[in-house]
């Protein structure tokens, strides 16, 4: 009986569209790429070894030199492809470390090797397969043990990835491993029907599978560069972590990124992009797949050395700087670039992927030198600590009432008394000790807890109105800060409101307080609110006017009653200009009907400038430090009724 061939020529045929497909999509850089690119090759050639084989097989005469070759060739080859996709997908997972050593690689080698050796012997005795008188192929019983040793590699490959799979979505994982079952069952029906050969199609359907969901460029691959995406580059720092490995990432961030952008529009940039990308990956060629290039948008390259050639990361990073330092000669433009490099060892100087993004993002903040910076150097541990702990930290100081509401009197250089008071929230952790608002309050506006802590300050601060302390006081309102993402919210009126009717607080007794730069965003949500809550009485104060996004237009537009000079205007003696500026500022303030409050008066001299210079209310150090609750009620009796 003749043996069949479509199943080799469909399998040929889907081997050949995929490749085709590669390398229409560029996906030839990096080393996932370039070993799924080798799989292939070796199946292809696994394949033509076959069509051979049942070709000359198929004529029924005796060509027994053409068919050892044939098939020596085709067994050679599906036993290397077993081997080859085990290692794959191993290094899909980020696992192949398991295998490091002598011994283990041997054990990992070991049965492609006996197969080498017997399929060599097999020409001299036959023992794996013979030909007969009238060229037919018969299998000899060692036959058995290269089914035994690709089903071993799939078996293996199959569970390592089973056992890292949380490192693949479901999607990636499922495709991952489909093709080892369809692989296996193919093997064990071929044994017992070998006149069907269906393996290299059962191999083609399950690379088609890794072709569409894991080798897609469009998840992987940047556009604008050919380097592999942030999504990568986080998967690939995690599981080097994970697995116990040294790596040195070198850094680059292009300090001048948006003004190059600005300069040479969008179009223009992204080749720029593409010309830089095309001479790191030139550059580092050398050391082959020792080495893997990201960009992560925004001017931001990363290069991950592996810990063979890790000794050499900082003779490659001064060479590298050298290079860019020189410029490019761009469309006739000589365009200068400011490079700041940094190289990384984890874990020896960052121990996890969160810590090693945060740090490469403010990269860019630190001044260009044009020196190779280390982290080890700069990178403060107990601070990326604090932000890697943040979410718990903050669920942690719900739970265990580690929030506490410090209050900051406000003096009325009108009445020589306080009149007013902003609340401020402090966080006391007892791991990390007292963090700065500066640091918590974006990270509750990230993870989104700053809806619970909003809700929770504004609750306190109610509560301590609405007590006989507060009325003793002769204070007429509290300053309640509102951060940006809660002007964004549409439930924000009703919840103000339905806290401030819980308590009988009144609308007088509330001043809401928005910084200048939540002023900018100005979106219907945030507009809605505030003309909603103006409208119930609830008065707002504009803070940190003058930090960046000053502009008299905007605060016309909007109902502010008072307006918060930044402390950065409590220092201006020395400069003509800066007072002319403050003049008119103030002026034109009051002509608009607003009070003024100047924040960071710490003396006397402040004071007295301030005073003339017509503002209504101050707030400082000077008369006050932010204070506890209690400390807080001693302060403003001992002014307002000393």
């Amino acid at each position: 009986m003749s043996k069949v061939l479509y199943f080799d020529y469909a399998a040929f045929c889907v081997f050949t569209l995929i490749m085709v497909s590669v390398i229409m999509k560029k996906m030839t850089r990096g080393k996932l790429n370039r070993q799924f690119q080798f799989v292939l090759t070796i199946a292809m050639v696994a394949t033509a070894f076959d069509i051979g084989a049942i070709a000359f097989d198929n004529m029924g005469e005796r060509h027994v030199v053409t068919q050892y070759i044939f098939h020596t060739g085709y067994l050679f080859f599906h036993v290397v492809s077993s081997a080859m996709y085990a290692t794959y997908v191993m290094n899909i997972v980020d696992a192949i470390h398991i295998f490091r050593g002598k011994v283990k690689s041997f054990i990992l080698v070991l049965p492609t090797l006996l197969c080498i050796i017997m399929l060599g012997v097999n020409f001299f005795t036959p023992c794996v397969f013979s030909i007969g008188g009238q060229g037919e192929y018969r299998r000899e019983f060692f036959m058995t043990f290269l089914y035994v040793a690709g089903i071993f590699y799939m078996i293996l490959g199959f569970m390592v990835v089973t056992r890292y799979h949380r490192r693949l979505t479901r999607g990636r994982f499922v495709s991952t491993i489909a093709i080892f079952p369809l692989v296996v069952v193919a093997a064990v029906f071929q044994m017992f029907n070998p006149d069907i050969p269906i393996e290299m199609f059962a191999n083609a359907i399950g690379l088609l599978f890794v072709a569409l969901l894991i080798q897609s460029p469009e998840q992987f691959i940047s556009s604008a560069t050919g380097l592999n995406k942030i999504t990568r580059y986080m998967d690939d720092v995690r599981n080097s972590l994970d697995n116990g490995l040294d790596i040195t990432i070198v850094m680059i961030t292009m300090e001048n990124d948006k003004t190059l952008r600005g300069i040479l529009g969008v179009e223009e940039y992204h080749k720029l992009l593409r010309e830089i990308s095309e001479d790191f990956l030139e550059w580092s060629r050398p050391y082959g797949y020792d080495v893997e290039w990201y960009y992560l948008g925004n001017g931001m390259f990363r290069c991950v050395m592996n810990q063979r050639i890790k000794d050499q990361a900082e003779d490659f990073a001064e060479w590298i700087n050298e290079k860019l330092k020189k410029g490019y000669k761009y469309n006739d433009m000589f365009i200068n670039l400011l490079p700041i490099i940094c190289i990384t060892r984890c874990p020896q100087d960052i121990e996890d992927v969160d810590s090693v993004m945060r740090f490469g993002d403010e990269l860019a903040e630190h001044e260009y030198t044009g020196r190779v910076l280390y982290a080890r150097d700069i990178y403060n541990k107990e601070r990326y600590d604090l932000m890697r702990d943040m979410d718990m930290i903050l669920e942690k100081a719900f739970a265990e009432n580690r929030f506490e509401v410090y209050y900051q009197p406000i003096y009325s250089i009108d009445s020589g008394k306080y009149n007013s008071a902003e609340a401020l929230l402090r966080l006391n952790d007892d791991m990390y000790g007292y963090i700065s608002p500066e640091i918590f309050i974006p990270a509750a506006e990230e993870n989104g807890m700053i809806h619970k802590i909003g809700k929770f300050v504004l609750e306190e601060v109610c509560r301590f109105i609405a007590g006989e302390k507060f009325k003793n006081l002769g204070l007429e309102y509290v300053e309640v800060n509102l951060s940006v993402i809660q002007c964004m919210s549409s439930e924000l009126s009703e919840d103000v409101r339905a806290v401030m009717e819980r308590y009988g607080v009144s609308n007088e007794q509330i001043n809401l307080e928005i910084t200048e730069t939540a002023a900018a965003y100005a979106q219907t949500t945030m507009m809605d609110n505030i003309n909603s809550l103006t409208d119930d009485g609830i008065a707002f104060s504009l803070d940190d006017f003058g930090t960046g996004y000053s502009n008299m237009k905007r605060i016309a537009s909007m109902p502010f009653s008072i307006v918060k000079l930044d402390k950065t205007f409590a220092d201006i003696d020395t400069d003509d200009k800066m007072i002319k500026v403050v003049k008119n500022t103030i002026s034109m303030v009051k002509d608009m009907n607003m009070k003024i409050v100047v924040e960071g008066v710490e003396t006397e001299k402040s004071l007295r400038k301030f005073s003339n210079l017509g503002v209504d209310y101050i707030q400082g150090y000077y008369f006050s430090r932010p204070l506890p609750q209690d400390k807080f009620i001693s302060e403003v009796k001992r002014v307002n009724q000393g």
